[in-house]
């Protein structure tokens, strides 16, 4: 029993080291999302939720050109709580998501209410101008279509 603690401590140790180590990397720190739903309501941050699978080329593509950029992860680490969700491990969550293409990313409120989602890829000066639209809470009043114009 004993030993069964002190790893159990020991990975939590070591999961909030490599999570630290990530975030000063510029890497962003995903979690699964039960718990990303968890933390978003503890910190009254937005979920995002990223659909990907192994085999998707696209969403690799993705996770290099706009989820590498050191500012599109930065803004993720601090604004959101990111999620990835392999959808061949859980079906379950691509069908109550209603995800029919990968990648799929879904915006969430702290309670867990849909925002908006994206359909396929999206290149990094979009995505960076939809993670503004989202942590800023314009979505509320205006469209995307909208902010992006006026935003210039």
């Amino acid at each position: 029993m004993k030993r069964s603690l002190s790893i159990l401590i020991l990975l939590t140790f070591l999961a909030g080291v490599s999570a630290a180590a990530n975030e000063r990397d510029g890497a962003v720190v995903w979690r699964d999302l039960d718990a990303a739903l968890a933390e978003s309501q503890q910190a009254g941050k937005p979920v995002m939720i990223h659909f990907t699978a192994q085999w998707c080329g696209w969403c690799k593509k993705m996770k290099k050109e706009v989820y590498g950029q050191g500012d599109v992860a930065a803004v993720l680490n601090q604004d959101f709580v990111p999620a990835m969700v392999d959808t061949d491990r859980r079906p379950d969550l691509k069908a109550a998501y209603g995800v029919e293409g990968l990648p799929t990313i879904w915006f969430l409120t702290s309670a867990g209410e849909g925002i908006t989602y994206i359909p396929g890829y999206v290149d990094a000066p979009t995505f960076r101008k939809i993670l503004q639209w989202v942590a800023s809470g314009a979505y509320r009043e205006q469209s995307f279509e909208e902010f992006a114009a006026v935003e210039g």
